[in-house]
C-alpha cells in the first residue's frame, strides 16, 4: 500500500488501505501537536482572572457578614470605652510629667545646696509647701528621722529600704503621695513628699463617674467624682489593676443593672507604681445591624456571580471552543459543521483557520460583540455593587453623640488649655530666673548662661538679652524674630502681631537696670503640646484668628467654621463649653476652653478649641458606614485588578491574534503568526501558524511546526528549500 498526503485530504491507491489509516494519521498528528502546545496552569490561562475574582468576592462576602456580626454584639458603645481610655491615659501622662518636673527641680535644689544645717536644707526644699508638702532627713541605715519639716513622711516608708533611683507612690491618711529620696552622704538621706493632686475634671454625675488612684500597697483613693458602685465592691472591680504597668479597659456586668454596665479604664503613672482608674456606668446598646451585613453579603453575590458568568460565557468559553477547533484544523481533520463564535475576534480567527485548512469558513452574522465590549459589560455589572454600597453608606442615619463623649471632649479642651498655659508660664519662670543671673557687663558670660539654659529648656527657640530700646545684646538659639522695640511692661507673656508669617510668642523680664531677658517660644513645641490631645486642636485669639493648629496652619488665618467660632467665643471669658450638634442639627463633637490659668496667661484672651471627627468615632452608625465603605473600596480594587488582568492576558492577545487572522483570510500567508503567551491563547496562535505553514509549504507541516517559544516580538521565518545542483546529483549517481 502506498499512501500520499495532500494539504487537506488523505487518498489511497487502488487496492490500498481503508479509513483506519486516516484515523491513525490524525491521532499521530494530534499527539505530536499536544506535545508542543503550551499547557496553561494557574495563574496563566484565560479563565484565571475570573476565578480569582469569584474567590475574592466570596471572601469579601464572608468578611462582610462576620464584620457586622462581631459589631452587632450588645455592650457599651466602643466610642465611650475609647474615650475613657484616652482620658485616663492623658491624665496619667500629665501627672507623670508633673512628677518628673518636680523631681528634677528637687534634685537641682539638693545639688545646689551649700553648707548649712539640715533644717535650712529642708526649708529650701519645702518652700511654700505647694510642690513639696513635707520632707525629712533620715538616717540611712535605720530610717530614724534626724530633721523634719511640713507633712510627716510615712513611718512605714522610713522603716523600709528607700529606693533612690525613682519616685514611688504610697497611701497616707490624707490620700496618695509621691516620695523621692536623695542620698546626702554616707549617713543621711533626704526624703521629700509630693502631694498627688488632679486638676478639676468635668465628670458626668448621671453616670456616677469617679476617678481613683491606686497605690502599689493596695490603697484606693477617690480623687474626684462619685462611687458608681458600693465601697464593698471596689476590691473586686480593681482586682489586678494595682501596680499594673499597662493600660487596661474592661466592662463589668452588674446583676442589678439590666441596661447598664460598669466601664473600668486604667493607666499607670510613669514608673511610680500609681495607677489612675476611671469608673462609670454606661448604657448598653445593640451595636451595628446584622441584617444590614447579611443584605450587603447577599447583594454582593447577586452581582459577583453574573459578572463571573458573563466573563466565562462571553470571554473564556469562546476561546476554549476555538482552541478545540484550532487543534483539529492543525492536524488536518475535517469538520463537517463549524459553529459560529460568540465574539467577533474568535469568529475572525475561526474563519482564518477554516480558510488555511482548506475547509469552509463558518457563516457570518451581522454583529458580534468584541472581547473588549464583553469585558466592559462584565466590569460594569461588577461595579454596580460598590456603587450601591457607597450610596447606602452615605444614606446611613446620623448618629447621636452620647453625653459622656461631650464631657470627655470638654476635659480634652481643658487639658490642652492647661498644658499650653503651664508651658507658657514655665517659660516665663525660666526667663525670670535667668534675668537674675546674667551680667549685662559681661556679654560672653551672659551668652554662655543663655546657651546653657536654652539647652535645658526645649520649649524656647531663642533666648537673648536686650537693652531699654529692645536691641539684642547677647543671644542663644535661633535668630530672634520679635520686633526690636521697648518692652510693653516689666514682666509677662506677649504676642508680637507685627510678625505675620508665624506667631511670635515671647516671655520677658525687665531688670531694674533697664536690661531685660527675652525668650521666644518655639511654635512647633507649642503645637506639639496641644497635639497630644485626640482630635484637631486650634488656639484662637479674641479676633478669632488662628494662633496654633495641630493640623498645620497659616498664622492669623480666620477660622471661619460657625460651630468652632461660636464655641471659641463662648469660651473666651474663661469657661468651658461643649457641643454635640451643629446649627443645622448635624452631629458634631466640639469643645472649647478659655486660656485663663495660670494667671500669667489670662491677658492673652485665647481659646483652645478641640474638634473630633464624628466619622472616626466607633459609634454603631459610623461603624456600619466605615465598614461598608471599606468593603466597597476593597471590591473596587478586586474588580480593577482582575479585570485589568483579563485585559492584558486575554483581550489584547486575542485582538493581536485576530489582526493576523484577518491578514491570512485575505491571502497574506508569508508573514508568520507570532506566539502570544504560554497559555490557551498561545496554543491557538501556534495552531493558526501550523495552518499557515501548511498553506505555504505543504501538508508535511500538519500536526506540528518547528518554532521558538517567545513573545510576539520574536519573528519566525520560513526558510526556502535548498536544492542541490544538478551536476552534484549526477556525480553522486
Amino acid at each position: 500500500m502506498v499512501v500520499s498526503v495532500d494539504p487537506g485530504h488523505l487518498t489511497r491507491s487502488p487496492g490500498g488501505a481503508g479509513p483506519d489509516d486516516r484515523v491513525q494519521l490524525l491521532l499521530w498528528r494530534r499527539r505530536a501537536l499536544e506535545q508542543q502546545l503550551p499547557a496553561a496552569a494557574f495563574p496563566a490561562g484565560s479563565g484565571a482572572p475570573s476565578l480569582v475574582y469569584l474567590w475574592a468576592s466570596m471572601f469579601v462576602v464572608v468578611a462582610v457578614v462576620l464584620g457586622f456580626a462581631l459589631s452587632a454584639q450588645r455592650g457599651v458603645l466602643p466610642a465611650v470605652i475609647d474615650s475613657q481610655n484616652d482620658v485616663v491615659t492623658k491624665l496619667a501622662s500629665t501627672i507623670s510629667v508633673s512628677t518628673r518636673a518636680w523631681s528634677k527641680q528637687l534634685g537641682r535644689t539638693v545639688a545646689d545646696r551649700a553648707t548649712g544645717t539640715d533644717a535650712q536644707l529642708l526649708a529650701r526644699v519645702v518652700g511654700d509647701g505647694t510642690s513639696v508638702s513635707g520632707a525629712a532627713v533620715v538616717e540611712t541605715a535605720s530610717g530614724r528621722p534626724l530633721a523634719t519639716k511640713g507633712t510627716a513622711v510615712p513611718a512605714g516608708v522610713l522603716s523600709a529600704e528607700i529606693p533612690l533611683d525613682s519616685a514611688f507612690g504610697v497611701t497616707t491618711p490624707d490620700g496618695p503621695v509621691v516620695l523621692r529620696a536623695y542620698r546626702l552622704d554616707e549617713r543621711r538621706t533626704l526624703v521629700a513628699v509630693h502631694p498627688l493632686t488632679l486638676r478639676n475634671l468635668r465628670l458626668n454625675p448621671d453616670a456616677g463617674h469617679g476617678v481613683y488612684v491606686l497605690t502599689p500597697d493596695g490603697g484606693t483613693s477617690l480623687m474626684q467624682g462619685a462611687n458608681a458602685v458600693g465601697q464593698e465592691h471596689l476590691p473586686v472591680v480593681f482586682q489586678g489593676l494595682a501596680g499594673s504597668t499597662s493600660r487596661q479597659s474592661r466592662e463589668v456586668v452588674i446583676e442589678e443593672w439590666p441596661d447598664r454596665r460598669l466601664v473600668v479604664s486604667s493607666a499607670p503613672i510613669g514608673d511610680t507604681g500609681l495607677v489612675v482608674v476611671s469608673l462609670l456606668a454606661a448604657e448598653v446598646t445593640g451595636g451595628a445591624s446584622l441584617p444590614t451585613g447579611l443584605l450587603l453579603g447577599l447583594s454582593l453575590l447577586m452581582f459577583a456571580v453574573p459578572s463571573f458568568l458573563l466573563m466565562r460565557v462571553s470571554l473564556v468559553r469562546p476561546i476554549r471552543v476555538l482552541l478545540a477547533q484550532a487543534k483539529a484544523d492543525a492536524c488536518g481533520g475535517l469538520t463537517p459543521h463549524r459553529r459560529p463564535a460568540r465574539i467577533a475576534e474568535a469568529q475572525r480567527i475561526a474563519r482564518a483557520l477554516a480558510l488555511t485548512s482548506g475547509d469552509r469558513p463558518p457563516a457570518e452574522r451581522r454583529w458580534r460583540p468584541t472581547v473588549l465590549q464583553g469585558l466592559t459589560a462584565a466590569t460594569v455589572v461588577a461595579l454596580l455593587w460598590p456603587a450601591g454600597a457607597v450610596v447606602l453608606a452615605l444614606q446611613t442615619p446620623a448618629p447621636t453623640v452620647p453625653t459622656q463623649l461631650v464631657r470627655d471632649q470638654e476635659n480634652r479642651a481643658e487639658e490642652a488649655s492647661f498644658a499650653l498655659g503651664s508651658a507658657l508660664d514655665a517659660g516665663l519662670g525660666t526667663v525670670s530666673r535667668i534675668s537674675r543671673s546674667v551680667d549685662p557687663a559681661d556679654r560672653e558670660r551672659t551668652a554662655r548662661v543663655l546657651r546653657r539654659e536654652l539647652a535645658e529648656g526645649h520649649r524656647l527657640r531663642a533666648l537673648y538679652l536686650v537693652d531699654r530700646d529692645g536691641k539684642v545684646l547677647a543671644s542663644a538659639g535661633r535668630e530672634p524674630l520679635r520686633t526690636a522695640e521697648p518692652l510693653p511692661g516689666e514682666v509677662g507673656i506677649q504676642l508680637d502681631d507685627a510678625v505675620s508669617r508665624l506667631p511670635v510668642v515671647f516671655a520677658y523680664n525687665l531688670r531694674s537696670d533697664g536690661f531685660a531677658v527675652v525668650g521666644e517660644f518655639d511654635p512647633d513645641r507649642l503645637v506639639g503640646l496641644v497635639r497630644r490631645v485626640d482630635g484637631r486642636v486650634r488656639v484662637v485669639d479674641a479676633e478669632l484668628r488662628t494662633i496654633l493648629d495641630s493640623e498645620g496652619f497659616r498664622a492669623y488665618q480666620p477660622i471661619g467654621e460657625d460651630l468652632v467660632a461660636a464655641a471659641a467665643v463662648e469660651a473666651l471669658p474663661g469657661t468651658t463649653v461643649g457641643h454635640s450638634t451643629t446649627a443645622d442639627g448635624d452631629p458634631a463633637l466640639v469643645a472649647a476652653s478659655g486660656l485663663t490659668a495660670p494667671a500669667t496667661v489670662a491677658h492673652l484672651e485665647w481659646s483652645v478649641v478641640v474638634e473630633q471627627d464624628i466619622a472616626a468615632l466607633r459609634l454603631p452608625e459610623m461603624v456600619e458606614r466605615r465598614w461598608t465603605l471599606l468593603v466597597a473600596g476593597a471590591m473596587v480594587g478586586i474588580i480593577l485588578l482582575t479585570h485589568m488582568w483579563q485585559l492584558y492576558i486575554y483581550v489584547r492577545p486575542v485582538q493581536r491574534l485576530a489582526s493576523f487572522a484577518d491578514r491570512m483570510s485575505r491571502g497574506e500567508i508569508d508573514v508568520p503568526v507570532p506566539p502570544q503567551r504560554h497559555d490557551d491563547i498561545g496554543a491557538v496562535a501556534m495552531c493558526l501558524e501550523i495552518c499557515r505553514q501548511v498553506r505555504h509549504t505543504g501538508s508535511a507541516r500538519f500536526g506540528g511546526a518547528i518554532r521558538m517559544r517567545g513573545s510576539d516580538l520574536n519573528r519566525t521565518a520560513v526558510l526556502p528549500l535548498v536544492r542541490r545542483p544538478v551536476a552534484a546529483r549526477r556525480e553522486k549517481g
